[in-house]
């Protein structure tokens, strides 16, 4: 009888080890899924953004050009530093009435800035996928690879590119968001265009609205 009992607590004690090794599975499963993908709106918001940035007349001497995309996508909340950034820049000498801050595109005070900045202090850091970039062609590169070709000097031996990072889409709510990129040159190491933008939506398309620096030089 006694080892029956032994017998049948071990059988328990296998079982339960194993149901929590499937739980934690499923929970790294999960995170990777997050890690992964993003939603449907951050989607939209990056492919309308560079449907409306890249038909710019700025960028029609560089049209043949390759694009390289950069894999690491910044973090979303390097959206809203550049927006504090912006925002504490131009209210150190102007105190525009509470009427004219939308218009002049200052949708966030001081407080809600920093509760978004809670509230995304545990985002996952997310890599693109061609898949994500619906309108344009671009070729995926990891940071330490362009890294690596400038250090090496080996990019002055390959076609010209245009290099685009950009960030994970920050969304404030149903009608806002942020997002920011930078657009270079691959052999004169010059910055094309930067700037965050504040995208708002319109009859099912996000249209960029205002622009923001971030006070780095380019």
């Amino acid at each position: 009888m006694k080892k029956i009992f032994s017998y049948i607590l071990l059988s328990l004690i296998i079982i339960s080890c194993s149901l929590k090794k499937n739980e934690i599975v499923y929970k790294q499963n999960e995170i990777k899924k997050v890690l992964d993908n993003l939603s449907t709106e951050e989607i939209n918001i990056v492919n309308d953004f560079l449907e409306t940035e890249l038909k710019m007349e700025r960028y029609k001497i560089y049209n043949k050009l390759e694009i390289v995309l950069i894999e690491e996508a910044n973090f979303s909340i390097a959206n809203l530093n550049a927006y504090e950034y912006a925002y504490k820049d131009f209210h150190r000498n102007a105190t525009p009435s509470a009427d004219n801050n939308e218009r002049l595109g200052w949708i966030l005070d001081t407080t809600q800035i920093n509760q978004l900045k809670i509230k995304n202090k545990n985002e996952l850091k997310y890599h693109w996928k061609n898949s994500d970039i619906k309108n344009y062609k671009v070729t995926i590169m990891k940071d330490k690879t362009l890294r690596d070709l400038i250090k090496s000097g080996e990019y002055i031996n390959l076609p010209e590119k245009l290099i685009l990072h950009i960030t994970k889409p920050l969304i404030i709510d149903e009608k806002n968001a942020l997002v920011s990129f930078s657009l270079n040159n691959s052999h004169f190491g010059t910055t094309i265009n930067r700037y965050t933008a504040l995208m708002k939506k319109n009859n099912g398309k996000w249209k960029i609205e205002f622009s923001y620096s971030d006070g780095m030089m380019d």
